[in-house]
Formats: structure tokens, sequence, C-alpha cells
């Protein structure tokens, strides 16, 4: 059985150091969807952060997906939502107590990727449009620091929320059972196509959901141990065109 979807992370694993997508995984994606396979970028990042990257693979149609802020919003490139999770208010005050206690840096951001600084930003703001809603809380802290801050909060957030690390200094929270590889999931049954038909492509701790959720899941060279170890294969690294393999 062929792959009808290939899910792909975009920092440390599409794009390169240099934040560029390089001329082979280009053609590498332009030819996948040549054969009709859909071509989905899972990322952190806004629409904002994905679409420019989507234009130059050719992917940025209506009947094109992408999974953005880590797994909070499932939208075509028309920015039609099928699918958002955002955090309640209360919630938010709570997370911004306690980690102001603690004094941990953090920022909320919302679904149309604004950052708020603290938790009354953000209700100023919302009072004034209804619409917007956290999709997600960033913390931010020294690479030394970080197993201290990511122990404080898992053991704070984890029967709760989904807290997942996101890079050597960073960690996000989310509401329960939002993340990559649910949001990949919803993706799916969607557009009618079968787990077994889905290949996921990572790096990180944040991308090990979305493997979970597809029938082949691909690390690529200079993704963490524990990615690769959960992997199906691993393949180059992101300055070396791994996804085009």
């Amino acid at each position: 059985m062929g792959y009808k979807l290939i899910a792909i992370d975009m920092d440390g694993t599409l794009l390169n150091s240099k934040q560029k997508v390089s001329q082979k995984n280009i053609q590498a994606i332009q030819e996948a969807k040549s054969k009709g396979i859909y071509v989905v970028l899972c990322s952190g990042r806004a629409y904002d952060g994905i679409i420019d990257s989507a234009k130059i693979l050719g992917i940025n149609e209506s009947d094109q997906y992408m999974i953005c802020y880590g797994g909070s919003v499932i939208q075509n490139y028309d920015q039609e939502v099928i699918y958002q999770r955002t955090l309640k208010n209360e919630n938010c005050e709570e997370i911004a107590r306690f980690l102001t206690g603690k004094k941990i840096h953090y920022k909320f951001i919302d679904n149309t990727g604004t950052l708020y600084q603290s938790y009354q930003d953000w209700i100023e703001k919302h009072m004034l449009n209804p619409k917007l809603g956290i999709v997600k809380v960033l913390l931010k802290t020294r690479k030394h620091k970080l197993p201290e801050v990511l122990k404080l909060v898992h053991e704070q957030y984890d029967s709760n929320y989904f807290v997942v690390q996101t890079s050597e200094k960073e960690l996000e929270i989310f509401p329960k059972n939002v993340n990559k590889g649910n949001a990949l999931e919803r993706l799916t049954k969607y557009l009618k196509i079968s787990p077994k038909e889905v290949m996921a492509i990572g790096d990180y701790d944040n991308d090990m959901p979305m493997f979970k959720a597809a029938k082949f899941s691909v690390a690529v060279g200079n993704a963490i141990p524990k990615v690769k170890q959960l992997s199906d294969a691993v393949v180059a690294d992101n300055d070396h065109d791994g996804v085009a393999e």
C-alpha cells in the first residue's frame, strides 16, 4: 500500500540551519504532490510562519492542509479552520499565577499568532475580540535550567494539560490531548485516509505523537536520540536533504 499523506515537521526537519528549504527537498515534495499525495506541514508555528515555505513548495492551495500551533489548529491554505482547541481563560489565569510565582518566563500565544507577555494583556485583548483564543503557552529558560523547569511543569500540569519540550531552551503547554499526533489523526479521518497510508518525518519531542499516528516514521539525522529510537528509519540531517530521502 502506498502513502497518501506525508506529515513533515518544519524547524530542524524540513528547514535547514539557515531556515531555508533545500532544492532537493522542494523537488521531492513537488514530486509527491504530483502523485496525489498530501504533504502536510506540521509545526508549532502560526499560519504566517508556514505559508512562505508552503508557497515555495507549491502546496499553498485550498485543498491542501497544515497543522499549526503544535496541533491546536488544522486549516487549509485559505485559512478555513477544520479543527481548533484553545485554553480556557481560567486555565490561562491559573498557569500565569503559577509560572509568575516560580519566576518562569512565559508568553501566551493566540490563534492569530499574537504573543502576550501577561494574563492581563491577554484578557484586555480578548474582551475586545472574544473570537480569539490561547492555543498554547510558551516557556523559555536557560539551557542548563531546562531540566529543572521541565520537571516542575510536568509535575504541576501533566494531569490536565499536554506539556512538551520543543527545543533546548523551550517547552510548551497545550490543552490536554492537543499535540501533532492527535491533530494528524483528526486530519486523516477528515480526508478519509487510513493511518496505514501515512508517513511522518520529524526531529524532536513534539514530533513523537505524530510518529505514533503514522504507519511509517522517519527521523532526520539531527533528531534527538529518543526520536531516532522511536522511528522506523533514520535519514540524513536537515542540512543534507534528509526529507528528500
